[in-house]
């Protein structure tokens, strides 16, 4: 029988999960926000690539793990169904309407035994850690807005060679738009740039690495991805300040010349680079940010792997999945053909085929799945003008 929460509820399937959540109104622009229970449906392949994630780190072994912030618990119950790795999971939001419609959820997938429903402050829950409670194998922070307020504790919450995953959907902030917010809630100044979205990664990633530091805890990316409205970054942990000091050495900041489309980073006990090296022009820069690797090859080619192997579930995930495992992320920011079009004087070029051609050239190219027309290399501007050139010669 369908309950009575005192809103509307509407049947929803999602990966092997069946739940019920807030009815979705038809419009396209509605707010996640204003549902008596937070559901965002366009986040799905953020819950696939979760999922994903964990089977693939954790396989072979049990984890307990904590789903911070869960709305209506979908997370979770994927987590549970579509893994073998989850021994048992806390789902947790401060609201009681939440957690009356998780319960309901649970027990409608037959996962109660396996599920410990709170009704708490999620900052609360992770400063518990430790404590009154144990530390998890995996926390996840997947809030409406910024996550800052929660990775400090988050981190607290995590124990030796466990993973923090945290979405951000402030993008106005982190791209640049509304840089006084960036600073206010990351510590960080953003960057208007062709590649603002990776400068956004970087700097959500630096971030968690910054306050993971400050509890002489060391937290390292290795999985993260930009997606729609959202960007999502996964990080191992672990404890002691000599680990701490040592992935610092990967923040920094990113300077970028709009005349010269260099990149350079500099160190965080550096001043960030004004004055390009390469033409004399006037360089805009972001940081402090994570300048090191923003994902393992190795990893995303085993999610890619899992993924593979049900398709009928990760099929809106795949492309995704497949732009990652195809990007050199060894490589920091990228350009846009149609900008580089614009500045040659040229025709754009499909990115394919100018990473074809850069390769030939004996630079190191990928595609980015950041942005469709984006290709990441080291190449200076004059190797991509001529990259330009012999690709209009041939066609």
């Amino acid at each position: 029988m369908m309950p009575e929460p005192g809103y509307e509820l509407e049947l929803r399937r999602e990966g092997r999960a069946v739940f019920y959540s807030p009815k979705i109104p038809e419009r396209k622009d509605f707010a996640p926000t204003s549902l008596p229970v937070f559901f965002n449906p366009f986040s799905k392949p953020n819950r696939d690539i979760t999922v994903l994630f964990l089977a693939a780190w954790f396989e072979g072994f049990k984890i307990r793990a904590c789903d911070a912030l869960a709305g209506v618990g979908v997370r979770s119950i994927r987590m549970l169904l579509e893994t073998d790795v989850i021994r048992e999971v806390t789902v947790n939001d401060v609201s009681p309407r939440a957690c009356e419609l998780i319960k309901l959820n649970m027990k409608m997938n037959k996962l109660e035994e396996l599920a410990e429903v709170t009704c708490m402050d999620a900052n609360k829950l992770l400063a518990e850690c430790g404590m009154e409670r144990p530390r998890y194998h995996y926390v996840d922070i997947d809030p409406a807005g910024s996550p800052a307020p929660f990775i400090e504790n988050g981190v607290r919450g995590c124990r030796r060679g466990g993973v923090i995953g945290a979405t951000a959907t402030d993008m106005p902030a982190l791209v640049g738009a509304k840089p006084q917010s960036c600073l206010r809630k990351y510590d960080a100044k953003p960057l208007r740039a062709p590649f603002s979205k990776e400068v956004a990664l970087r700097i959500l990633a630096g971030f968690i690495v910054r306050s993971a530091a400050r509890l002489g805890i060391a937290a390292k990316p290795i999985l993260s991805f930009s997606k729609d409205h959202y960007i999502r970054v996964f990080a191992v942990v672990e404890r002691g300040k000599r680990l701490a000091n040592e992935i610092l050495g990967s923040i920094g900041w990113i300077s970028y010349c709009p005349s010269c489309l260099a990149i350079r980073v500099a160190g965080r006990f550096d001043s960030p680079i004004t004055i390009c090296e390469s033409c004399g022009g006037r360089m805009d820069y972001a940081g402090p940010a994570w300048v090191g690797e923003l994902t393992s090859q190795d990893l995303v080619e085993r999610i890619y792997q899992k993924a593979l192997g049900s398709p009928e579930l990760y099929q809106e995930s795949l492309k995704l999945l497949d732009g990652l495992r195809r990007e050199d992320h060894g490589l920091l920011g990228y350009h846009q053909v149609n900008y580089l079009a614009k500045i040659f004087g040229s025709s754009p070029a499909k990115p394919s085929m100018l990473v074809e051609k850069l390769r030939e050239l004996g630079y190191r190219a990928s595609t980015t799945h950041i942005d469709p027309s984006g290709v990441k290399t080291d190449a200076p501007i004059e190797a991509l003008r001529s990259a330009f050139e012999e690709l209009k010669i041939k066609s």
